[in-house]
């Protein structure tokens, strides 16, 4: 559903706000800048100055339509995301192939554990109850459920400074219009995104896609009738067609 995809790119921008980036001011979380996008952070970053990189990435999961009642049809319902947002405290690492890596901060600092607290809750903040939240959540209805998994290894007594937040949240129905342009809400949130936001430059190459093609006029239509066998065929009729 675009809905969820709505969903998504409208977070991106209250997490990581366009004219936060313009100003270096304003953030809303320690992430700062380091929101991304369905992809993890990259080694080059990294902030250098810090013993690790608070970072957040954000994706799309488990899109589902509950249905209304037992008399409803099952292509009506009720429209069910889950937003997934990795909070991270990353530091560089080396793979096995000498290439530099991300990975979590291993637990064994109080203070980062703090810190990755105080990220998650600042990214929870932002989302259900900021001014700036109100763009996601005119396409969330309601966050129904929240869900912070830390990433571990119980049985190796190993954790990880990164936590999995999982927001399940109803949505907004498509709803597609008939001249073919981009559905609501996508529409209504790529109206109300800052000209220079990276959502807006995501939907407005979506806007493309959605763009109907202009149907070719029909100029011509022509009949030829017959009469008994051996009869010669009539003329044919051409009616212009405008």
């Amino acid at each position: 559903m675009l809905s969820a995809e709505a969903m998504r790119l409208a977070a991106i921008e209250v997490l990581c706000p366009t004219a936060a980036k313009s100003s270096d001011f304003g953030w809303p979380t320690l992430a700062r800048h380091r929101v991304y996008d369905s992809s993890e952070i990259l080694p080059d970053d990294l902030d250098d100055q810090s013993p690790y990189t608070p970072c957040l990435s954000l994706y799309t999961d488990e899109i589902r339509v509950e249905r209304r009642g037992d008399t409803s049809p099952s292509s009506e319902g009720f429209p069910v995301a889950v937003l997934v947002v990795i909070a991270e405290l990353a530091v560089a690492s080396e793979g096995e192939d000498g290439e530099p890596q991300i990975m979590p901060l291993v637990e064994n600092d109080a203070q980062a554990r703090l810190v990755l607290g105080a990220l998650c809750a600042q990214v929870r903040q932002a989302l259900s109850s900021s001014e700036a939240g109100d763009l996601f959540r005119r396409i969330v209805s309601s966050i129904e459920d929240l869900r912070i998994e830390p990433y571990s290894l119980p049985q190796f007594d190993i954790r990880w400074m990164r936590n999995t937040m999982r927001f399940t949240c109803k949505i907004r129905e498509d709803t597609f219009r008939e001249d073919g342009g981009m559905p609501e809400p996508l529409r209504s949130l790529f109206l109300r995104l800052p000209e220079a936001s990276y959502a807006k430059a995501r939907l407005a190459e979506l806007d493309a896609i959605f763009t109907a093609p202009a149907r070719t006029p029909l100029q011509l239509i022509g009949i030829t009738s017959r009469g008994a066998a051996g009869d010669p065929p009539d003329a044919s009729v051409n009616t212009s067609q405008t």
